[in-house]
């Protein structure tokens, strides 16, 4: 008997620090510890899939254009799409950090309930489809993606991705991890208060704009040459070398392609510009390591897009070699201004 209560001990144990978790995010109390707001756009866009389904149905609709991507295509305007294309209204479902999975996810929806855009435009980026990268960030798989998807295409993920999965969504404190300072500055005189306005601000906008965040054009640019190069070594460094093209992200694109043709609906992807620092080493810079000849980071990924972009019937928009695209103002190495 008393071997059997010795084996009870873990599972108690665990059930204990599981219900202590949970009692961190008990009515409000996460505004006091959480550091980020991006978890508002994921709940977000899963909301506009009604209001879009809803808006499909009006008989006096304009045409509807649909972007999935990251904060690289976030900061649109529904002012500047109406007076510039007065015909189209944009549903904007880009996420901070999106990938070709989130996409899926929320294509997955649109695919049960029979949702047809006119027009769909995916957001793709290299240091999305790197799986060697040396910082490797999971917001999207962990904030944007339920379980009951995680599952389906567990064999499109990686087994540590997994593990990392399901402790931090049994875990919170683990996911969100308060820090002592943060604490003590929320509760500071009014502090707790301007995170939860920053939230309603960003809730409304969010609706508002259709998904989108806009930002003023005046914002962030990036006015010295030392600094963008020192944003673009960063992110160089971080998120593209070594290079290793994911056959993973490479399945959820195509299944996002082939849900879309199969709605009939017709679609493009959109590699969106960064800066010169980084378009250079995109094109210059070896990228792979063990071999005779490494290729660049271009030389690998965007053959294998403009291939799949063809076999699934898309159109492949380069905004970084092919086109002669007029705006090079950046607010970093890899997001655009809005000036």
């Amino acid at each position: 008997m008393k071997d059997r209560r010795i084996l009870l001990f873990p599972v108690l144990v665990f059930l204990a620090a599981f219900l202590l978790d949970k009692l961190f995010f008990l009515g409000d109390l996460e505004h006091y510890f959480l550091t980020t707001a991006s978890f508002k756009n994921y709940e977000h866009k899963v909301e506009m899939v009604d209001e879009l389904d809803a808006y499909l149905k009006k008989e006096d609709r304009k045409k509807v254009l649909v972007i999935f991507g990251n904060s690289r295509t976030m900061p649109f305007s529904n002012e500047y799409i109406a007076s510039a294309y007065p015909g189209w209204v944009l549903f904007n479902f880009s996420v901070p950090g999106g990938t070709s999975d989130y996409y899926l996810f929320i294509l997955e929806k649109f695919r049960e309930r029979n949702i047809r855009p006119d027009h769909a435009i995916l957001a793709v980026t290299p240091q999305g489809m790197n799986e060697t990268a040396l910082v490797s960030l999971d917001e999207v798989m962990i904030t944007g993606l339920p379980a009951g998807f995680v599952s389906r295409h567990a064999s499109h993920y990686a087994l540590d991705d997994l593990s990392n999965y399901i402790a931090k969504k049994s875990f919170l404190v683990y996911q969100y991890r308060p820090k002592l300072w943060v604490i003590q500055d929320r509760l500071e005189e009014g502090h707790v208060e301007q995170f939860r306005n920053f939230l309603g601000l960003l809730e409304d906008a969010l609706r508002k704009e259709r998904g989108s965040v806009p930002v003023k054009a005046e914002e962030g640019v990036v006015d010295s040459e030392e600094r963008m190069e020192a944003y673009a070594r960063s992110i160089w460094k971080d998120f593209f070398v070594p290079f290793t093209l994911s056959s993973d992200q490479l399945y959820f694109t195509r299944q996002c392609l082939e849900i879309l043709n199969g709605l009939d609906v017709p679609s493009d992807m959109v590699w969106v510009r960064v800066s010169q620092n980084l378009r250079t080493r995109i094109d210059q810079e070896p990228a792979e390591t063990d071999v005779l000849k490494p290729r660049t980071v271009r030389e690998i990924w965007e053959p294998e897009m403009r291939k799949l972009a063809q076999s699934e019937n898309a159109g492949f928009l380069d905004m970084n070699f092919a086109t002669d695209f007029p705006c090079d103002q950046f607010t970093d190495a890899s997001h655009l201004s809005a000036a």
